[in-house]
């Protein structure tokens, strides 16, 4: 699973400016995303955002897991986008079959009931490309 941190920052003469002391690991990748403004007090942590956005999965998909967070902006909204993996017993996890969006202020899952169709025939058709086990 990939790591996401946020940190504020202002840009000034084409550079950004951390609000807060911030060090990096060497070779970090970083997602630069400009807002006019946002609150990051009240962002959803990552890791409740991905919670929803399994108990979507489950919900609507069936045996298909979020992972790898990253926070973007679309039409002006903030989002958690997460990509969804098929999760079968004995196999590593497999895809992505497909995304699943949060409201990075509110939470809700932006990802609608008829979109997981789509899911469903990706993963099933990773299904059945994998080997059976012999017992």
């Amino acid at each position: 699973m990939t790591a996401v941190a946020t940190y504020s920052g202002i840009v000034k003469k084409g550079k950004i400016r951390s609000l807060a002391a911030t060090e990096l690991p060497e070779g970090s990748q970083v997602i630069v995303l400009p807002v006019a403004q946002w609150d990051e007090s009240a962002l959803v942590d990552p890791l409740i955002a991905r919670r929803k956005a399994n108990g979507w999965l489950v919900s609507y998909v069936g045996s298909v897991i979020a992972q790898q967070p990253q926070l973007m902006q679309e039409n002006g909204r903030l989002r958690w986008r997460f990509a969804a993996f098929l999760a079968t017993m004995g196999h590593p996890l497999r895809g992505p079959v497909g995304f699943v969006d949060v409201d990075a202020y509110s939470g809700e899952v932006l990802t609608k009931e008829n979109d997981a169709e789509e899911l469903i025939v990706n993963a099933t058709d990773i299904a059945t490309s994998l080997p059976t086990a012999i017992s």
